[in-house]
């Protein structure tokens, strides 16, 4: 456990010392970056407190003060309840009812939800610390242990049509950094999903992107590098990276998943992967042709 890690824990552990004797609270975990091993001396410490009820805002208002807390941002902002600031730290005090956490594992576990806000909170129950009501927490973290496998394929059904390369293309030749990146950012948001699915992993946020693609052993080789690389060089150059990451990614999908049938909406200029039963399009730019 590295320095930025280990002390954010501790802290972590001296406030739920301080909360776990109120009533209505059952559990408390340390989520966030300490919890899945990604803090850095940016992060702040995520701390999410389980009642058995909704507690008020006025209940809320109250822990906040004994716990020596201000508020980091002004009443108007959506965060303001929860984003404090103890000792001059960044906390983000979370308090949820246990029956909203367990409404949230039933639509992912049970009815294969791909909404991204809820699979965030899964991955953060599964890789949550707990703190206090272990056997709460716990019982969560063995649901969460085998990923559905058809969870799986409704990501894959709604992220990979979006492995488009066409428009990429067209504004790289045109010159236009503005939506080139643009483009390259979404597809790169939608590889990652994917990718999260190939490896029966929950999601993390993007903004843990590239930590969560280091852990994940089924992806193209050298892929971190590879997605970096496309924001240093030439618009061109980078569509071209693109092309060969995502085909590398369609053989891991038609590898794991050689039943999977997708046909992606043909465009002009389509070159055509095809393996087993897995029909994949890869919009390409046929340099010979006049653009549109």
């Amino acid at each position: 456990m590295d320095h930025q890690t280990e002390w954010r824990l501790d802290a972590a552990r001296a406030l739920a010392e301080k909360l776990k004797g109120k009533a209505g609270i059952r559990a408390i975990i340390a989520g966030g970056s300490a919890a899945r091993g990604y803090a850095d001396v940016y992060s702040d410490l995520e701390l999410i407190a389980y009642w058995d009820r909704v507690p008020g805002t006025e209940e809320k208002r109250v822990i906040s003060g004994e716990l020596g807390a201000v508020h980091r941002y002004p009443e108007i902002d959506h965060g303001h309840e929860s984003a404090l600031e103890i000792e001059g730290f960044p906390v983000d005090l979370w308090h949820k009812s246990i029956t909203e956490e367990e409404d949230v594992l039933d639509r992912v576990m049970k009815d294969l939800s791909t909404d991204l806000v809820d699979n965030n909170v899964v991955d953060t129950v599964r890789t949550g610390i707990p703190l206090y009501g272990e056997e709460l927490v716990q019982g969560w973290q063995k649901r969460t242990e085998p990923y559905p496998d058809e969870l799986a394929r409704r990501f894959l059904d709604e992220y990979l049509p979006h492995f488009h390369l066409r428009q990429v293309q067209f504004a790289a030749h045109r010159n236009n950094p503005a939506a080139f990146y643009n483009i390259l950012s979404n597809i790169h948001s939608s590889l990652f999903i994917v990718l999260l699915a190939l490896n029966g992993s929950y999601f993390p946020t993007y903004k843990w992107m590239f930590k969560r693609l280091h852990e994940l052993p089924a992806k193209p080789e050298n892929l971190e590098w590879r997605l970096r690389e496309m924001y240093r060089e030439a618009p061109t150059d980078a569509a071209d990276r693109l092309r060969e990451v995502l085909g590398e990614t369609l053989e891991l999908v038609e590898a794991q998943y050689p039943d999977l049938d997708i046909d992606f909406p043909d465009t002009a200029w389509t070159s055509h992967c095809r393996s087993g039963s897995l029909t994949v399009r890869l919009i390409r730019i046929n340099r010979d042709k006049e653009m549109d």
